[in-house]
Order: C-alpha cells, then structure tokens, then sequence
C-alpha cells in the first residue's frame, strides 16, 4: 500500500517541470519563507539574483539556449496546488571528468502542505527522470540538523559521502589574546617551491570527491605569471600567504576575492600541524585583511575547531554530502 501511495504521488498531476520563465519569482518566495535566508546575506544576494532574472526573462520576452543544463532541460520540478507553487526541487548541472550529473538543492515546501509526501515525490520524480537520462548518479547536501530530511534522503536511496562545517568571521570579532608561546613564525609571499607542498595540503581538506562543487578550482592557485594573468582576465582574485619556521614550511593560507558578500580562506597544512602554529597563522593573516568583510572556511566537520572557536569564529552550518547511484 505505501508503494502505491509513493508511486501515485510521484505521478502526481500536481508535478510539473520548473518553467524558469515564469516560475522564478514564486520559487524565490517559497525558498524565502521555508529557509533562514534573512540570516545569510548571501543567500539574500542569492534570491535577488534569481528575481533580477526573473525580471530580465520577463522583459526580453526570450530565454536563451539551456545548453549549460547538460542536455536535459530540466531545471527541477515543482508542485503546484491550485496553480499555485507550493512545493520546489531545483536541479543543478555540473560535470565531473567529463561526465554530466546534477544536485538537488532548495528543496522546499510551503508549511501548510508539509508532511503530505510532497518533498519525497518531488525526490522520486527527480530521480526517476535522471535514471531515464542515464545519469551515473546525483549528490545533495542536507544540513546535518535537520533529521527528517535526512531521513527522506537516506530512505530515498542515498548514501554519506561526507561532513563539512562553514565556519564565518569578521576579522573585528578575531580574539588576539592568550596567543601561545612558540617558535617565531615567519609569513612571507607564497613562492613556487611551496607549490607542491601546498596541492598536496589543499587534497587533504579538500579531497577530489567534493571539488566539484567548491567556489574554485584549485589549478587557479598554481603560481606563475601566465596562470596569474588569466586569473585576472577571469576576474579571479587571490592572495597566497606561506610560513615558516627555522626554514620549514608549515602551511599556506590563500585568500580568495568572490562575488558575493563573503570572501574565503582556503588552508593548507598538514595533518600534524599543531593548532597553536594554525592560530598563530590565522591572526598573522586577519591583520592583513578587511577589518569588516566576513570570510569563510569550508573545513571537515570536527577538524580544528578548538582553533576555529578559540579565534572567534562563529559554527555557520554543517552540511553533510550525500550520493545516490543511479
């Protein structure tokens, strides 16, 4: 009986394809009242680029080629109740070693119509279509304190990959006191015999089966002056500080310019490299910086955070990957 009941609501008329031409504006209100976006000045920036799209759609009367989807098309599907979107699943392309595959994201449902099965048939009939598409397999995160999502995916067929925290501070909020006492530690431009040491650190935080959806590629951070010239060109900002200690390289912090409100810090250390020397960094490297623009540190969940709180970062969000093979 409950296979039936599944397999009805997945077949559901009330789901349709997102129609990006008209639905944007509607999706951006749903996702509004269902997510604390008014906390996130990001995810504000995020919601005013979906309506100025929505605008621009609106005016031109046109929507151009929807090449980048990969080929399906599809950009999600929603549910409507008496044409009125009450329900959202949004599908994000991406490519990997040449492979086209999606993610599911800003899954949503208007708080009148929730534990109706609506989200669950929104996941089938997502996963339904990419399997008609041949798809090798889809990823979503979900945060790591909301359980009953969590639920629905694990029961809907996917997998953990893996736990990452969001760390977020001001560099005014940074607490200079109880520094610890040690070997003097020399910051200096980054040079190119750091290099290697450095991909090695970065694959270690930030291994391959996450990067592709990272805010960066890390090819971009290979020094030299014709990798520097096309980060230009592509409007790519980065700033690659290293130190030292008795002539040994501990680590290498980079600091990366982006679009939206927060900037971020990419840190490469080893696995043994002590708290008190990555504190020490950190400050040496928040002095450098604006005083109040937010940066943000993707680390895994559970690493370095006595050094994260010890500094004044404050926890952001804990998200937890997940995979299902189609």
């Amino acid at each position: 009986m409950l296979v039936a009941s599944l397999s009805s609501l997945t077949e559901s008329p009330h789901i349709r394809k997102v129609d990006i031409t008209r639905d944007l504006d509607t999706i951006a209100d749903l996702i509004e009242m269902c997510f604390p976006i008014h906390l996130d000045r990001d995810g504000q920036i995020y919601l005013m680029q979906m309506r100025k799209t929505a605008r621009e759609m609106r005016i031109m009367g046109w929507l151009s080629t929807l090449s980048e989807l990969g080929g399906s098309g599809v950009s999600g599907f929603v549910w409507e109740e008496e044409g009125q979107i009450v329900g959202n699943l949004s599908l994000i392309p991406f490519k990997q070693s040449g492979r086209a595959f999606h993610m599911i994201a800003n899954v949503a449902v208007h708080p009148d119509y929730r534990r109706q099965g609506i989200a669950r048939a929104l996941t089938e009939r997502a996963l339904g279509y990419l399997r008609r598409c041949h798809e090798p397999y889809i990823w979503l995160q979900v945060r790591d304190d909301n359980p009953a999502a969590y639920g629905l995916y694990r029961s809907a067929g996917f997998v953990d990959q893996a736990v990452r925290t969001t760390w977020r501070i001001c560099p005014f909020e940074m607490r200079w006191e109880d520094q610890a006492k040690h070997t003097p530690i020399i910051l200096r431009r980054r040079q190119r015999a750091d290099w290697g040491n450095q991909q090695d650190w970065l694959q270690t935080s930030y291994p391959l089966l996450i990067r592709w959806n990272l805010p960066v590629d890390f090819r971009r951070f290979e020094p030299g002056f014709l990798r520097g010239l096309l980060n230009v060109m592509d409007g790519m900002l980065f700033q690659h500080w290293s130190f030292e200690a008795e002539g040994d390289l501990l680590g290498v912090i980079t600091w990366q310019k982006t679009d939206s409100f927060t900037n971020n810090l990419w840190l490469a250390f080893p696995e043994d490299g002590g708290s008190d020397l990555l504190a020490s960094e950190l400050r040496l490297v928040l002095r450098r910086l604006s005083p109040r623009h937010t940066l943000s540190i993707d680390y895994p969940k559970g690493l370095r955070t006595n050094v994260f709180t010890s500094l004044g970062f404050h926890h952001f969000r804990t998200l937890i990957w997940m995979r299902c093979d189609l």
